[in-house]
């Protein structure tokens, strides 16, 4: 990840707001808000996104904030002035002696060139070595230098500000070096142009003399310093021994070709000072546009690699490479997967290839990234369908983490699972809503046919429906799903309706001799057994009518079959079980449902107030009890990892 300064600006001032106690000027709701912002968000990445939220609700809530983030730390005259402060120093230089005469034996230019050879050997080495300046009192000086008194407000703002400092020290160390380079080139430019300014109102005599060297040695010393420079210009390195003078004398010699010469000796210590200002410049551009990431991540991220050579990690929560999991605080686990073979390139050990050791030292390449934990993918439980083996893969990695990245993991794997408890409520929902469906069911009962067939087609169909809603809330795919068969004996009930034809024959026939006997002792048998017809045909319509009300009144028009509640309700619970640890990939045989369902008083729920409730309880215990069952048996049957 790069991001460029301003937006680093930003992730620094959220990382230190979210690292250090600001009470209500940043809140955990806060936090989760600029998440889940930044996630409805898009065209860039998910932390630039987020910083931009926070740093501009901070702003709206802390004036100093708003101006650290507003101000400019980078002065845009500040190269040209160390370029000037240099030149003018290289003019003036030349103005420090008394008289125009060079003394080659004896001139400042000399200590001047050889302290700016030194200083390229010794940056060179310590490139190479793997070593760095302590440029903390420069950069120190150099923001002191800078930013004036009155950005220096609020305890808040300025310890913002040096967290900032020290998250950019790629970016300042650049411009701190950019600086150094410039002022020196000045230097440079400054000297040559102080050798031919001086030149023009004064003339420079040369000579030289010395106690322990002769002419030969000297014009030796001098053909050896001066050739690449007699070799640019054409010039010839004058004879020295005419310009040696006793002591007290004056020398009589110009000094015109000498100059030219040490001219563009000067010029050519410079040439590598003006590479090294297009490198710190082109530096000093790259870094401002985006800071590599181990200049703006933040201290709660977690960074993962893995040696997956098998491929173990396919199709889990840890087979993408970057960002896997995030949560509202901010944490995020970043991942980088590698095979066996690539293996020893991308690990932490330095890499014994000297020129890109060099390059990354220089600035040329970006160091290799470091790892809060890196472990081969045979450590973890492998891949499988369903979020139980997934949580399984992620929580053996709870033991592996560094003490201080364990709380930042935890709130990663809160942050995981609760869109997965909300789905998993919903789950037990459409459950209980099924099972008490099924419960409930009162099947019609066609004539010849047989009970027990009838009500397992009815509830085959119902499970089937279940199924797919539970298909569809976990996301499956359209691949064909075996059928589940509903088998064995199921504790049923039969209900047919009372029979009216019989019902009314012997109604008919009961009140009809009642009827009858009535009348005839009332007519002294003068009726001749009408009373006894009449009172069988009103007998038998009502006993006919009471029937058909009764029937309507207990709902027993048809003949229908229903599951008895109190037995069937284990056989149901375990029949619907079936369908959810399929859907999550559990493995789990069939057999050992029934067992666990059957500890539940599922009749219990059923005569409640609210039963649906109580049948989703019922299911989230049954369903967490499975799930512990199911992750012993994976550990069980797995092999050791070392």
């Amino acid at each position: 990840m790069r991001a460029g300064e301003a937006d680093a600006r930003r992730l620094a001032l959220l990382d230190w707001v979210e690292s250090n106690p600001v009470g209500a000027l940043w809140s955990p709701e806060d936090a989760r808000w600029a998440t889940r912002e930044a996630r409805r968000q898009s065209g860039a990445d998910f932390r630039v996104l987020r910083a931009r939220l926070g740093a501009q609700r901070l702003a709206e809530r802390d004036e100093r904030f708003a101006e650290l983030l507003s101000r400019e730390l980078w002065p845009r005259p500040a190269p040209w002035l160390a370029l000037l402060g240099g030149a003018l120093a290289g003019i003036f230089s030349n103005y420090l002696g008394a008289t125009p005469y060079l003394n080659l034996l004896h001139l400042p230019l000399w200590s001047l060139l050889l302290a700016q050879l030194l200083g390229y050997l010794l940056q060179a080495l310590l490139a190479w070595r793997g070593s760095t300046l302590a440029l903390r009192p420069l950069l120190a000086a150099w923001h002191g230098l800078w930013l004036p008194r009155r950005h220096r407000s609020g305890p808040r703002a300025a310890a913002a500000l040096r967290h900032w400092l020290a998250q950019s020290a790629p970016l300042q160390a650049a411009r701190v070096g950019l600086l150094w380079h410039l002022a020196l080139l000045g230097l440079n430019l400054g000297l040559i142009a102080g050798l031919y300014l001086r030149g023009l109102g004064q003339e420079y005599l040369a000579g030289w003399q010395s106690t322990w060297l002769d002419a030969a040695q000297v014009q030796a010393l001098a053909d050896r310093l001066l050739a690449p420079a007699a070799w640019i210009t054409g010039l010839a390195v004058p004879d020295v021994t005419p310009l040696r003078h006793a002591a007290g004398a004056l020398p009589r010699a110009p000094a015109a070709t000498w100059l030219h010469l040490l001219a563009a000796t000067v010029a050519l210590v410079a040439v590598p000072r003006a590479l090294l200002v297009l490198a710190a410049g082109w530096r000093c551009a790259s870094l401002a546009r985006g800071l590599p990431w181990p200049a703006v991540h933040a201290a709660h991220d977690l960074r993962l690699r893995l040696v997956d050579a098998q491929g173990r990690l396919a199709g889990g929560p840890l087979a993408t490479e970057g960002e896997c999991l995030c949560s509202p605080e901010g944490d995020r686990l970043l991942l980088t997967r590698v095979s066996q073979a690539d293996a020893p390139e991308a690990a932490d050990a330095p890499t014994a290839d000297l020129w890109m050791r060099g390059l990354r030292r220089l600035g040329a390449l970006d160091a290799p990234p470091s790892w809060d934990l890196s472990l081969d993918a045979a450590r973890l439980p492998a891949s499988a369908p369903g979020w139980p083996a997934q949580r399984r893969q992620l929580r053996a990695l709870d033991a592996l983490w560094p003490p201080a990245k364990r709380a930042a993991w935890q709130r990663l794997l809160t942050a995981w699972e609760e869109p997965l408890q909300e789905r998993e409520q919903q789950a037990k929902a459409l459950l209980a809503d099924a099972l008490l469906d099924m419960l409930r069911m009162r099947v019609p009962l066609p004539a010849q046919s047989e009970p027990l067939a009838t009500l397992r087609l009815a509830l085959r169909r119902r499970v089937g429906t279940l199924s797919d809603a539970l298909h569809a809330l976990y996301g499956g795919t359209d691949a064909p799903r075996p059928p589940l068969v509903l088998t064995g004996a199921l504790p049923h009930r039969v209900e047919r309706p009372l029979p009216t034809a019989r019902n009314s024959v012997l109604g008919g026939m009961a009140s009809g001799a009642a009827a009858g006997l009535g009348a005839d002792a009332a007519s002294a048998g003068l009726t001749l057994g009408a009373g006894a017809a009449l009172g069988a045909v009103a007998g038998g319509l009502m006993a006919a009518g009471a029937t058909d009300w009764l029937n309507r009144r207990q709902d027993r028009r048809e003949a229908r079959v229903e599951p008895d509640p109190d037995s069937a309700a284990p056989l149901l619970a375990a029949a619907l079980l079936a369908c959810w640890q399929r859907e999550l990939g559990l493995g789990l045989p069939d057999g050992v449902l029934l067992p666990v369902t059957m500890d539940c008083a599922w009749s219990t729920a059923l005569r409640g107030e609210d039963p649906s409730s109580a049948l989703q309880q019922h299911f989230a215990t049954v369903c967490e009890v499975l799930l512990r069952q199911a992750d012993q048996e994976l550990v069980q049957g797995s092999p050791a990892t070392p």
